[in-house]
């Protein structure tokens, strides 16, 4: 397959079930195939064990955990690695549990990629709430402090990156030299050759300040791209459905009982 989908997975077998359809409904030239990284819960196993007809192209793997291993952006950038490492396709795309793409997502990547042929494309993507409704709010969801919000939100609308009224992100990446960059593309947008991806893994280390920022593993892979100048073209069409609500945007609820920023 040209196309390997990884999707991390642990607690969330209703939402993991969204994203499958979600997955299956995409047609990109040469198909794919869609490999679900389960994080050490027997219960998700099971529900995709005793599915009556999985899609053909759907394959999936329990990934056991060590006695210091907890959920959060660390691990998941180690499960990425790992799914990186033991897929063949020569491209890879990542679609979250709780997010969905929409029908053109993966051949408009794959079409971009063909006519730059650079190895790293990216689409942009509709900002939705937990339950569907476009997030209109001029704050931006990753700052808890309101007055911080709005000044971010503010400064991405400067940049085009967010209109009000809409609920579409014009995510990119800006090269070095732009003053004040944007530096914004969701692992859910990216579509990467599998050898760039092993040129640059995801790094798997945060500290306190990337806890304090909300600094994920998509920003570092997307700061390490820009850093060593990998040429990025973008789709320009908002194909990533993407829910608020993940450890990333939520302040008020515990995520997952052994989530830590650090470990």
């Amino acid at each position: 397959m040209p196309i390997t989908v990884v999707t991390i997975t642990r607690t969330r077998p209703g939402l993991l079930a969204r994203a499958v359809r979600s997955a299956q409904g995409q047609r990109p030239p040469g198909g794919f195939e869609h490999l679900i990284v389960i994080d050490d819960c027997l219960d998700t196993y099971r529900s995709l064990r005793e599915l009556p007809e999985p899609p053909a192209n759907v394959r999936w793997l329990l990934a056991g955990r060590g006695p210091r291993d907890v959920s959060g952006p660390g691990r998941s950038s180690r499960l990425r690695n790992m799914a990186v490492r033991i897929c063949r396709s020569p491209w890879i795309a990542f679609l979250d549990d709780d997010n969905e793409w929409e029908a053109d997502h993966l051949a408009s990547l794959l079409e971009c990629a063909a006519r730059t042929g650079h190895r790293a494309v990216h689409s942009q993507s509709q900002m939705v709430n937990a339950d569907g409704t476009p997030y209109l709010e001029e704050r931006s969801p990753w700052s808890e402090d309101e007055a911080e919000g709005r000044a971010e939100y503010a400064r991405l609308r400067a940049k085009g990156v967010v209109e009000p009224g809409s609920c579409v992100r014009r995510d990119r990446l800006d090269p070095l030299g732009v003053p004040d960059p944007v530096i914004e593309v969701d692992t859910g947008e990216w579509l990467l050759a599998r050898e760039l991806l092993l040129e640059v893994p995801f790094r798997d280390s945060f500290d306190a300040r990337d806890e304090a920022e909300r600094i994920g593993e998509d920003d570092k892979l997307a700061m390490d791209l820009r850093a060593r100048r990998e040429p990025v073209s973008c789709t320009g069409l908002p194909t990533l459905r993407y829910y608020l609500g993940g450890y990333s945007n939520n302040f008020s609820l515990s995520f997952d009982s052994t989530f830590s920023w650090r470990e």
